[in-house]
């Protein structure tokens, strides 16, 4: 049974090569079709490897061949006749199998099977519906002998072109209820077996031969035994038109990415059939080898066939055996010609290639309105619209610009904003100044807080922009950016950036830039980006500096004289701002210890001990976490009039982060023993102490909680 489809199978898909002026080298078509496949199954049988597979000549690489061969015929010479013009063109045939062949190598060394997943959806979906027409028309040229077009019409009225059509039409009929009403794998073989059948009864009952039927167009018309192969004498090749033959290359990239698309497309067809994983890259690895081989003889590209593997699968026939029957049957056919093809009637091959390419089309263009976006599916029928009314590769090529603009509008639509919050929200914590927090949930609205995510082109970051904008419109008077899970950006967003500094500038706002990638920084600054004095831009590493600055430069501009004294921190001030009471900043004291901290040295170590409070006084400090791989991860960043380390001191558990001075820190101790001595020789003053801690730790978890509730909204 497989060797039988794939005889006819062949025949039908090598019948699409040749139409309109070349309807006279169809025998060599086939011919070219028939050794194609004995060579793809002889190179099957030889492999240890998926012995249940076979490849054959398809459909969709001819289809697609068809506008190298269509250009390569408009491109010969006048002169160029017979014999020459014939070698022309299987000289073009066997170029664009050895191309194919070649790239298909390529990809498959570089371990580029993957490229299929990249492939647009409807692009692919698009092209299926697009070829399942093609193969249609296929079939009711190869039953009526015609090119199909709207002067045929006429013609179909009058027999015997109607009672082909008919007969042919009755056949896919009961070849689409046979595949769905039978769920056996022997049931669309055996009805075909039975058409066949009845077929030569009808001719052995007449008692005239085939010849009668072949001459009123029943038969096709097929080359007597021994001419079936080669398809032209060797010598001919001396006299190819090679000009034209490169002339007709300019769609062969087109030819070959279709090729490798479909190969790929089908052997994930077989993975899902035989439920198991493939190699794709040695499957193409594979495949690239058996087509050079069949390329060196002028055949034409093919592949794994889903039909033949799946009745394989389904007839728990996994064997050699099957290549070797499949092998011997076809190179049959093509040694002895007519002899033993005269026993298909054209209607059958006719039927086969309407039902393919009937399916194709069922599946691509009314199941998968079912399954798809609006906008994808209008892309399908734009590209099987332009195949019909055009040409196949124009289409093709339609359709992948309708699939980017299709993906820059859909990806457009997505938000690129992970977050988007103000300083009221979220702000710098450990300050031990309650005035400063107060002050920022006041006026914190004036620092807009955006994180980005994903990547940034023109379809996004200029609604980025304009959203930007509204919000100074609002009274924003700060931007911070944070980039950190950028992945990257085109120009148009640099630009857009560019843009933005610019409206800054003329409105005062100032825009802070953290997280940048030094790539995403250099683009920048290469596109005209100003920062440091006299730009409203300003880049910082990470989130927490850039937002440490935005609310010093906001409270800064509130001209306040609660926060910072003017001649700078000290412990008397620390204690003042974290105490709210004079007279306990002055008891205190006498109980703290001055600590400097040289730049680069730990204040305190991750898992360490937490017998201690700090109060910085001057200088800045980084609060680090180990990661997996031992770098530490930053999480925030502390200077002057923070408290840290009163949170693992209360706990008494080991510290949960360390803190590392970034330039030479001025800071105050207060140990536990410090705390106990205070209790004991000043009790009021441990607890002003103890409820200025609780004050503190209820102002960053207000913080925190607030913050979490926005995140999770």
């Amino acid at each position: 049974m497989c060797g039988f489809l794939a005889i006819v199978v062949t025949i039908g898909h090598g019948s699409l090569l040749f139409s309109g002026d070349l309807q006279g080298l169809m025998p060599a078509a086939l011919g070219l079709a028939l050794f194609s496949t004995t060579v793809m199954t002889i190179f099957g049988v030889l492999q240890k490897s998926n012995t249940d597979i076979i490849a054959i000549v398809q459909e969709i690489p001819v289809v697609a061949m068809v506008s190298v061969v269509s250009a390569v015929a408009a491109a010969i010479e006048p002169s160029v006749v017979g014999e020459a013009r014939a070698a022309t063109i299987f000289a073009a045939v066997a170029i664009a199998t050895l191309a194919t062949a070649l790239a298909t190598l390529i990809l498959g060394y570089c371990r580029l099977g993957g490229l299929i997943r990249f492939t647009p959806y409807p692009v692919i979906a698009g092209f299926l519906a697009g070829t399942g027409w093609l193969i249609v028309l296929g079939g009711v040229s190869v039953t009526t002998g015609h090119e199909p077009s709207w002067a045929l019409l006429p013609q179909l009225l009058h027999a015997p072109l109607l009672l082909q059509l008919g007969l042919m039409t009755a056949l896919v009929v009961a070849l689409f209820v046979t595949e769905r009403v039978f769920n056996s794998a022997f049931a669309v073989p055996a009805l075909l077996l039975a058409v066949l059948v009845v077929f030569n009864l009808v001719v052995l009952i007449a008692g005239q031969g085939y010849e009668p039927f072949r001459a009123s167009g029943w038969l096709m018309r097929m080359p007597e035994a021994g001419n079936f192969w080669p398809p032209v004498r060797l010598s001919a090749f001396a006299s190819v038109d090679w000009h034209a033959v490169w002339s007709g290359m300019f769609t062969l990239p087109i030819v070959i990415v279709i090729t490798i698309v479909a190969l790929l497309m089908n052997t994930t067809g077989i993975e899902l059939h035989a439920n198991r994983d493939m190699d794709l890259d040695r499957e193409m690895r594979s495949n690239g080898w058996m087509n050079l081989l069949v390329g060196v003889g002028g055949g034409m590209p093919g592949y794994s066939s889903v039909s033949l593997t799946l009745i394989i699968h389904q007839l728990n026939a996994s064997s050699k055996w099957v290549g070797i029957i499949v092998a011997v049957m076809t190179l049959s056919a093509l040694m002895l010609g007519s002899l033993l093809l005269d026993a298909v009637p054209a209607i059958l091959l006719g039927a086969i290639l309407v039902w393919v390419g009937g399916s194709l089309m069922y599946d691509w263009l009314i199941r998968a309105r079912r399954r798809l976006d609006p906008f994808e599916y209008a892309v399908i029928l734009l590209i099987g619209l332009v195949i019909v009314l055009v040409s196949f590769p124009v289409g093709i090529l339609v359709g992948l610009i309708a699939a980017i603009f299709l993906f820059a509008f859909q990806y457009g639509r997505v938000d690129i904003v992970r977050h988007e919050l103000t300083g009221a929200d979220w702000n710098t914590g450990g300050h031990v100044s309650g005035r400063r927090q107060e002050l920022l949930r006041q006026h914190g609205t004036g620092i807009v807080i955006v994180r980005l995510q994903g990547f940034l082109f023109f379809g996004t970051a200029d609604r980025l922009r304009k959203r930007v904008q509204d919000r100074m419109d609002a009274g924003a008077q700060f931007l911070v950016i944070d980039f950190r899970r950028v992945s990257g950006m085109d120009s148009s967003a640099v630009q857009s950036f560019v843009r933005l500094s610019q409206v800054a500038a003329k409105r005062e706002f100032a825009v802070v830039l953290t997280g940048l990638s030094e790539r995403a920084r250099q683009a920048l600054l290469r596109n005209g980006l100003t920062v440091g004095d006299g730009s409203p831009v300003r880049i910082e590493p990470d989130l927490e500096r850039g937002l440490r600055w935005s609310e010093d430069a906001l409270l800064a501009r509130l001209q306040t004289d609660t926060l910072a004294p003017a001649e700078g921190w000290t412990l008397h001030t620390l204690l003042q701002a974290f105490l709210r009471q004079d007279s306990l900043a002055t008891a205190i004291e006498a109980y703290c210890e001055r600590l400097d901290v040289a730049a680069g040295s730990a204040l305190i170590v991750e898992g360490g001990a937490s017998r201690d409070i700090f109060f910085i006084e001057s200088g800045t400090a980084t609060v680090e976490m180990a990661g997996d791989a031992g770098t530490p991860i930053a999480l925030a960043m502390v200077g002057p009039g923070d408290a840290v380390g009163e949170i693992s001191f209360y706990l008494q558990e080991p510290r949960s982060a360390s803190i590392v001075a970034r330039d030479a820190l001025v800071v105050w101790r207060f140990s536990r023993e410090d705390l106990g001595r205070l209790a004991v020789e000043l009790p009021e003053a441990a607890v002003g102490f103890h409820t200025a801690m609780a004050a503190l730790l209820s102002r960053r978890l207000t913080v925190t909680n607030r913050l979490v509730g926005f995140l999770a909204d």
